[in-house]
């Protein structure tokens, strides 16, 4: 019996000092039983049991009693489960975890749920922690404020009326309900709100907060909930019209490309410079500015939106010492030569229509592709685009376009410390000798312009919006330029004055001119090497009131 008993007490999982123990109570009641002498009259009846079956007896209701309280101690692999009642629903015993993620924007990287934040809390708040369950879609995110030590707990689920969500405040005093945005808010609390819950999107959201608040501030917490990451209609279309307006040339685009920040284009243009000894910056009005390289030339895109044909277009443009990037001139054929600012502008042409211009200016090859030019007012467009595109051969140039810094005729100035000092200044010299022979031709094509009496040609060379002092008019484009009524402008006096002026009176040095004199003028800058007009007077008094509408002269 003892063996059995062994024998069973080793099938169970006890600890061997309660087998021990067990095993120790079960001998002492054996060896008590045999003790005993039972003195039992002959003529009474022979017991049922002897002694020692009842001693075994006793032995056994001991180790159910032992094991009873073992098992209620935990001893069998801790406390056991309470059983369910009938018809009640089992949790899984696989219950997903909460996972902490790194950061906000983990949640749209790492999972399939949305991703909401609070916008309309203090900026002393900061993310402390970012939890999910990613099969629930279940988020919860921890907003801490570092001096006050308050917490605000943002928590949403994927789930309409989601019980896990709204069950956490049954207990909690109902403040009262609110219509915010499209959605009804809950607030719970005693005189201040410190939770509420509300539905939005097919989602159940919930704020708790350790410090309550007034309910005007709980609203405004509830209307800065947005959904981030959320493809924006706008945004898209701003994007696929960028893909679509870009030419299919573009060689090392795609059209998705971000504006660079000071640090990528400082590398792009320092690269460049230590590969060739010059850089080429975009400048204003010109704006989405991004440097890159590509196949060892520089490039570059922005928008031109001064014109209304190009707004919206990112115009792709690379810079070398010639030619330009493989794969760029494929498709294209030759269809002109325009003359533009003095310089030489070889224009092609594909089967799309797509414009590819290319030119070489301080001796630097630059290649721009526009996706849709009709081909109207050519020189003028080419004229705006090139008044943005800046040429430095300096050394010492801050990167930052400054167009504050020296122009170019003031390179020779620069670098004396350096051991290489004669060659650079011999270089620089002969930019600038071709650098102002440049400015003087584009002086001269100016008052070939005015002297033929063309607006059109004329318009080439302006920088708009430009204000018409005399006239009290400002056009702010060439086609608003061309429809003014000439005579009005080219009056005798004011040609005589233009087309006198002395372009050898431009030096290096030169910034700006005047052409003409008192309300007889042009006022011109040298800007990013170009040649552009910032002024025009007339003389009123000089023009005639119109008596019949007149047509300007035709110049197509």
């Amino acid at each position: 019996m003892q063996q059995e008993y062994k024998e069973a007490m080793e099938k169970i999982s006890l600890s061997d000092s309660d087998k021990k123990r067990i095993l120790a109570n079960v001998k002492k009641a054996c060896e008590e039983s045999e003790e005993k002498v039972i003195s039992m009259d002959e003529f009474k009846k022979r017991p049922r049991f002897s002694a020692r079956q009842k001693g075994m007896a006793a032995a056994v209701a001991v180790l159910v009693v032992a094991i009873t309280a073992v098992v209620s101690k935990g001893f069998f692999g801790g406390k056991l489960k309470k059983q369910p009642k009938q018809g009640e629903i089992v949790a899984s015993s696989d219950e997903e975890e909460w996972q902490e993620l790194d950061s906000i924007e983990a949640i749209a990287k790492e999972t399939d749920c949305r991703t909401y934040k609070l916008g309309n809390v203090s900026k002393s708040y900061r993310v402390k922690k970012v939890e999910v369950k990613k099969k629930a879609k279940h988020v919860k995110i921890t907003y801490r404020n570092k001096k006050k030590k308050d917490k605000i707990l943002f928590e949403y689920k994927e789930e309409e009326n989601a019980p896990d969500v709204i069950n956490q405040f049954t207990e909690k005093n109902e403040l009262k309900k609110e219509k915010v945005d499209d959605s009804e808010v809950t607030m719970y609390g005693d005189e201040k709100c410190d939770a509420m819950t509300w539905q939005k999107e097919s989602c159940t959201f919930a704020v708790k907060m350790s410090t309550a608040c007034s309910t005007d501030k709980a609203k405004k917490i509830v209307s800065g909930t947005k959904e981030e990451n959320k493809p924006d209609k706008d945004t898209d279309a701003k994007v696929k019209k960028d893909e679509k307006h870009i030419a299919s040339n573009a060689v090392g685009w795609s059209g998705k490309e971000s504006e660079s920040d000071d640090k990528e284009r400082r590398r792009v243009l320092r690269k460049i410079y230590d590969m060739y000894g010059f850089r080429v910056t975009v400048e204003d009005p010109a704006r989405k500015v991004i440097y890159k390289v590509v196949d060892d030339f520089e490039s570059f895109s922005f928008h031109y939106d001064e014109l209304s044909e190009l707004e919206n277009q990112r115009i792709v443009g690379y810079a070398g010492v010639d030619g330009c990037p493989s794969g760029v001139l494929d498709g294209f054929e030759k269809m002109q030569d325009i003359e533009v600012n003095g310089l030489t502008i070889t224009w092609y042409q594909n089967k799309k229509d797509e414009s590819l211009f290319y030119f070489m200016k301080r001796k630097v090859a630059i290649s721009l592709l526009i996706k849709d030019w009709s081909g109207e007012n050519t020189e003028n467009m080419l004229s705006g685009l090139i008044s943005v595109i800046r040429i430095s051969l300096d050394a010492a140039h801050d990167d930052k376009g400054d167009n504050s810094s020296s122009d170019s005729g003031n390179n020779s100035d620069k670098n004396t410390d350096n051991n290489d000092a004669e060659p650079t200044d011999n270089a620089d010299n002969t930019s600038n000798n071709e650098s102002v022979e440049a400015y003087r031709q584009a002086a001269q094509d100016i008052q070939y312009a005015v002297a033929d009496g063309s607006l059109k040609k004329l318009s080439s060379y302006i920088r708009f919006p430009l204000s018409i002092k005399g006239l009290g008019e400002t056009v702010s484009s060439a086609k608003e330029f061309q429809a003014l009524d000439s005579s009005k402008i080219f009056t005798s006096e004011w040609v005589d004055a233009v087309v006198s002026y002395d372009t050898g009176k431009i030096k290096s040095s030169t910034k700006s001119f005047t052409m003409g004199e008192s309300s007889h003028k042009l006022v011109c800058q040298i800007k990013n090497d170009s040649v552009v007009i910032t002024e025009l007077h007339v003389n009123s008094d000089e023009v005639q009131p119109d008596t019949e509408p007149t047509d300007s002269p035709s110049e197509e």
